[in-house]
């Protein structure tokens, strides 16, 4: 073989490799799609069940939080002595999508959001020891990064709600 053609040769079995290897690098979304939608169903689930430390195992150590005109960082931590306190003060009636969630990927797929639109029905004992349900229809965007280990995590929570519907159970 001629030092030309071989030249040629690897070149082509080069362009080749790097063409193959970056097709097999190419994300999967419908594949990450289910696995979004997968992590929502589990907050669902924490969320009826009260399984605090399964809800806030999906945020990253540090989470911004946008809620009420406010931006705060979010800690684990303090997030799993939050919502163990308020899953202790409710009993969930309905945790619910309104709308089915919208999940879009950033170009690389490192990095996705999803828009939820949940109505939620909580029922619990007010200052006065009555038992009152309260309506709220939520909405928010969480944004999720993909970890070097392949796990999604939560790194930006939106969230805005309707006020909510409150009356004393008969």
């Amino acid at each position: 073989m001629k030092n030309s053609n071989r030249m040629r040769y690897y070149f082509l079995l080069l362009v080749a490799i790097v063409f193959f290897a970056g097709c097999n690098s190419k994300a999967d979304l419908g594949k990450e799609t289910k696995r979004l939608l997968a992590l929502h169903q589990e907050q669902q689930d924490a969320h009826l069940h009260k399984d605090a430390k399964q809800f806030v195992e999906q945020f990253a150590d540090k989470m911004l939080s946008v809620n009420r005109g406010r931006i705060s960082v979010t800690v684990k931590d303090s997030a799993l002595k939050r919502f163990q306190n308020y899953f202790a003060q409710v009993q969930f009636s309905k945790w619910e999508d309104a709308t089915p969630p919208v999940v879009e990927f950033s170009a690389d797929a490192s990095m996705a959001y999803m828009v939820v639109d949940k109505l939620v029905v909580i029922m619990y004992k007010n200052e006065e020891n009555k038992t009152m349900e309260e309506t709220t229809r939520f909405a928010w965007v969480s944004v999720f990064k993909k970890q070097a280990d392949g796990e999604w995590k939560i790194v930006c929570n939106i969230s805005t709600n309707e006020p909510e519907i409150k009356k004393p159970v008969r």
